[in-house]
């Protein structure tokens, strides 16, 4: 780790003060505001990449990088050395003005054509990219349709043609299907085929073999071939024993069989082999990783992933031969190469045979010689960290202030009292955190794992450390983590498969955790919010969406007994709201809650709404995709005010629910009780002293 020191800004001309009410208890106050800085998040994490030899004979590993925007590397596959890093962005207009698309935050797919065009379909706006052997720059090709959010992995024709799926994300519920769609350099035009019903939202993997395509559905598991002519469909069933609420997640051709992975769901990912000829079902690979494998043998036998090891599969006997090779000595230790990344065979005149070569999805290249039965490991020499967005904030028990990282994951300290930053290396995305009895637990996805992490000891590989995960409850965001007297709260929003959200309870003294995914509100709702007081848990719920059918319903309010589980009353304070995403008690044991516009008070003894004031109007018509964590809610004793945020910072009366303001823009915030209070604005840290 290191640390480095920042200067203090003051932030001058913030402030959009509010309208304030005299008789407000809360005294209105003009706060001071720091600059902390830029959040230092910053990783190498590539959700998809590929290797082929190019038009000139040389051998090209391009793996797209997340961040902010994206970019696509180029590097030399023999010599690990990077070539180019090429930004998944759109320049601007002629006026210099920059489209609010204007890049991607990364990529799923990246496929190579055999004239060495390399086709990137990303997500953040769905945008695809081309880059054509020997161009200077990618060529964005923009969405295939207004709704479309992500674009997923695809493949090329012979002709050149991509094929694709995606994501209609954008735009009101109920959220159409994702559909498959192709983009001809020919014509330079897309091609809609259509989608498969709202039952699948995903068309999260395809794959071009034989003038067939082949498109994975998800999140009902599903596979079918396209006539990519006539756009004629004929469904391929899933393998026997193949749970309902799997994605069909990654495909990749080889002499005639199709390599599949099924992931998603509460059961373990699995590979499937399909024979093309037939269209059966031939070989079930446990522990199979995806993503690319490399080209066939004169045999038919390929290299793959299974369990993290690279193994070579023989399609004509189902045999699986285990190199050994699982990376240098840290990545054994903790599972090994991963997903493949950029698998392939290659000759090395430099030894005078083949190798095989890969990448991780954190930009390390990796070399196998089948030869000399020995493996290399190394990062990629040149490779530039992408700047992370902020997705989680929280104080700790140490008064520092700990941030983690969008996708790609991180996790940063920012120390008051010196004004310096600590980095940590912590590839994991952390939804919620929070402090509780001297130490830090963070709720990361997926899966809904838990971790726990002691300021006190030094960060290694066994601090922090994963306690359990909620996968086999069908959990995957952990949105809200909470101090709640001897446990440690956590609330959770289900699989995109599943409908209900959870409330776990982990009590540090004994190691034990109990989790309940039903019966705690009515409807298919995630659990937003949490807070807790004389025993009880009290949650909220976001109702909007529910990608396991699209639908939507009230945000509800529920109280839960901690030590039985019991729920002891729901409610629906505000049926028009459709998320409460904030809950919070004052100092004389009133419960407030906030939804997105409307602050309210319920009693704390049957739910029952006692008053509300909007702050203004939110449309949860059009609303598909809404993040608990935009709602902050605290009452703090040192003054007497309940702090919150909904894209500013309110400073809410709890006598009179007047917001007395300053409202500053923000994102989300950690507004622990005390005068210093810590928000994320656009990348920044802002600090501001209240009273």
């Amino acid at each position: 780790m290191r640390t480095r020191p920042w200067h203090r800004l003051l932030i001058v001309g913030l402030a959009l003060v509010a309208g304030l009410s005299v008789t407000a208890a809360v005294t209105p106050t003009t706060p001071q505001w720091w600059n902390r800085g830029t959040i230092p998040l910053y990783s190498t994490t590539a959700a998809g990449g590929e290797t082929a030899r190019m038009p000139d004979g040389t051998v090209r590993t391009y793996l797209a990088f997340s961040g902010k925007p994206a970019y696509l590397a180029e590097i030399d596959t023999l010599t690990s050395k990077v070539m180019r890093m090429l930004r998944l962005y759109v320049p601007g207009t002629p006026s210099g003005e920059v489209p609010a698309d204007a890049g991607a935050q990364g990529a799923w797919g990246v496929s190579i054509d055999k004239r060495g065009t390399v086709y990137v379909s990303t997500y953040g706006f769905g945008h695809v990219y081309r880059l054509p052997w020997k161009a200077d720059a990618v060529e964005d090709l923009g969405r295939p349709s207004p709704r479309t959010s992500f674009t997923w992995e695809g493949d090329t024709d012979e002709r050149g043609v991509f094929y694709f799926g995606t994501t209609e994300g954008f735009g009101p519920a109920p959220l159409p299907g994702g559909r498959l769609f192709s983009w001809d350099p020919a014509t330079r035009k897309y091609r809609d085929y259509g989608d498969w019903g709202s039952k699948y939202l995903y068309v999260r993997s395809v794959e071009a073999h034989g003038g067939k395509i082949y498109a994975g559905l998800g999140q009902t598991t599903a596979l079918f071939q396209v006539d990519p002519r006539t756009g004629k469909r004929v469904e391929i069933p899933p393998p026997p024993g193949m749970p309902t609420d799997k994605y069909t997640y990654q495909m990749e051709d080889e002499a005639g069989y199709l390599y599949l992975l099924f992931a998603g769901g509460t059961t373990a990912q699995v590979g499937w082999v399909l024979d093309l000829k037939t269209l059966k079902w031939k070989y079930e690979i446990p522990g199979y990783m995806g993503q690319t494998i490399s080209q066939a043998d004169d045999q038919g036998r390929v290299y793959l992933l299974v369990d993290g090891e690279l193994t070579l599969f023989d399609p004509r006997s189902g045999t699986m031969t285990k190199t050994g090779f699982k990376g240098g000595p840290e990545q054994a230790d903790k599972g090994g190469l991963g997903a493949g990344k950029g698998v392939a065979r290659a000759v090395d005149k430099r030894v005078g045979h083949e190798l095989i070569y890969g990448a991780t999805g954190g930009g390390d290249l990796w070399r196998y010689d089948p030869a000399t039965k020995t493996g290399t490991f190394q990062y990629a020499e040149g490779l530039v960290g992408t700047p992370t967005a902020p997705r989680s904030l929280a104080k700790g028990p140490d008064g520092r202030i700990y941030a983690g990282g969008y996708f790609q994951g991180g996790l940063v300290a920012y120390d008051p009292a010196t004004t310096k930053w600590t980095e940590y290396v912590f590839k994991h995305q952390i939804e919620g955190m929070s402090a509780h009895n001297g130490k830090m637990y963070f709720g990361v996805y997926p899966n809904a794992q838990v971790w726990e992490y002691d300021p006190a000891l030094p960060f290694g590989d066994t601090n922090p450390k994963k306690l359990f995960e909620l996968k086999d409850f069908g959990q995957e965001r952990p949105w809200t983590v909470v101090s709640a007297g001897k446990y440690v709260a956590i609330g959770t929003s289900p699989k995109n498969s599943q409908d209900n959200g959870a409330v776990t309870l982990y009590e540090p003294a004994t190691g034990e955790h109990r989790t309940w995914n039903s019966g705690l509100v009515d409807g298919a709702n995630q659990i937003s919010t949490l807070t807790y007081r004389d025993g009880v848990i009290y949650g909220g719920s976001l109702g909007c969406c529910n990608l396991s059918d699209n639908s939507k319903h009230p945000g509800q309010v529920f109280a839960m007994d901690a030590s039985s589980g019991r729920v002891l009353w729901r409610s629906t304070p505000l049926p028009d709201e459709q998320g409460v995403n904030g809950l919070t008690f004052d100092g004389q044991g009133r419960l407030f809650g906030m939804t997105y516009g409307t602050v309210f008070e319920i009693s704390p003894i049957d739910g029952a709404l006692v008053r509300s004031v909007k702050e203004f109007d939110y449309d949860w018509s059009v609303v598909t995709n809404f993040q608990p964590r935009a709602v902050n809610m605290e009452y703090d004793p040192g003054d007497g005010a309940i702090y919150a945020t909904n894209g500013r910072t309110r400073r809410i009366d709890p006598d009179t629910l007047v917001d007395v303001g300053p409202n500053y823009a923000t994102s989300f915030a950690a507004i622990s009780p005390g005068p210093n209070k810590f928000y994320v604005q656009n990348g920044l840290l802002l600090e501001v002293k209240w009273y």
